[in-house]
């Protein structure tokens, strides 16, 4: 998960569960109708993550999230199948109801920008790696989209078994990625309920804003 402590070296399957670890609030809790029978998630997130790739591809070797997610033509596809508002709204639980409506928007931009930088990292960050898209199985509005993500971590070739969740709203889009039945959504929960009982609302804000000031290492 997208620890927001200071940490070391993470393992391999560590690294890949910060990057989904968002799946997330564009939206709100409104359910959408329900998707046309021809309407497949997994091959709109396929599509999605081949354009983005193809667009990241134009700027190495001289690579960063942070230099890419100042390129609007990024952000715009980066935002159009990770859904920050359903992944702030879930993440958050009981304590979405507490917060005012600004505190609210600034928690799912903050949330936004720690979610790209990580997702453009641990993804797309390295030539070594593609996806495998399996199988999808929808109910309804809601959707799992099963994928193998073969890649290479420290210098070891690595599989690690996704499953993307996602909602119909116009479109597909995903709320929460589980990694080797490691969910973003629930680390995320787990970890802002825990700040917020202790410290408070407005002190897991100053970790999420501190945590984006921080120079993310190759190590993280």
């Amino acid at each position: 998960m997208l620890s927001l402590a200071k940490s070391g070296n993470r393992s391999a399957k560590g690294l890949l569960a910060v990057t989904f670890v968002a799946s997330v609030l564009a939206g709100g809790a409104v359910r959408a109708s329900e998707p046309p029978a021809s309407a497949s998630p997994m091959a709109e997130l396929k599509k999605s993550n081949a354009q983005l790739d193809k667009v990241l591809q134009k700027n190495k070797p001289n690579w960063s999230p942070e230099a890419e997610l100042e390129r609007s033509e990024v952000k715009k596809l980066v935002g159009s199948f990770l859904d920050y508002g359903e992944l702030a709204k879930r993440s958050l639980g009981k304590h979405w109801d507490k917060i005012t409506p600004k505190q609210r928007e600034e928690f799912v931009e903050t949330l936004r920008q720690l979610v790209e930088r990580s997702y453009l990292r641990q993804i797309h960050g390295s030539a070594n790696y593609n996806i495998k898209y399996d199988k999808e199985e929808k109910n309804g509005s809601e959707a799992t989209v099963y994928a193998t993500l073969n890649t290479v971590a420290r210098g070891k070739k690595t599989k690690v078994a996704l499953e993307y969740k996602m909602l119909w709203k116009d479109h597909w889009v995903v709320y929460d990625v589980v990694t080797d039945e490691q969910s973003m959504l629930e680390n995320y929960r787990a970890e802002f309920n825990k700040i917020i009982n202790r410290d408070g609302f407005e002190a897991l804000l100053k970790k999420m804003k501190h945590k984006l000031e921080e120079k993310e290492d190759d190590g993280e």
